[in-house]
């Protein structure tokens, strides 16, 4: 992108766009599996463990997915703010 054109606020925007819908789609899809998988093992603990019902609460979930999201930025920020520093012609020199 920065090879055709883009400003950097442009691949910043695009990099940081994707690392945050990549980290949402997992995040969401993992706390599906997660609170699936705590039903299915709250079910069998009945009189085995001192566990007896394990539980996540909403708020505890939507907040550690929206932790989760944060860092998901930050993670992608870092390499964002690299590949905008790019110059045109060494990007192009790579490939």
């Amino acid at each position: 992108r920065k090879a055709i054109g883009a400003t950097p606020k442009r691949v910043i925007g695009s990099i940081l766009l994707e690392s945050v819908f990549i980290t949402t789609v997992s995040g969401f899809i993992g706390m599906l599996i997660g609170i699936g998988v705590l039903k299915w093992i709250g079910d069998r603990l009945k009189d085995d463990y001192f566990i007896t019902s394990p539980y996540i609460s909403t708020g505890v979930a939507i907040f550690a997915t929206v932790i989760l999201i944060f860092f998901g930025a930050l993670a992608g920020y870092i390499p964002a703010r690299r590949a905008a520093r790019i110059k045109p012609i060494v990007a192009l020199r790579n490939e």
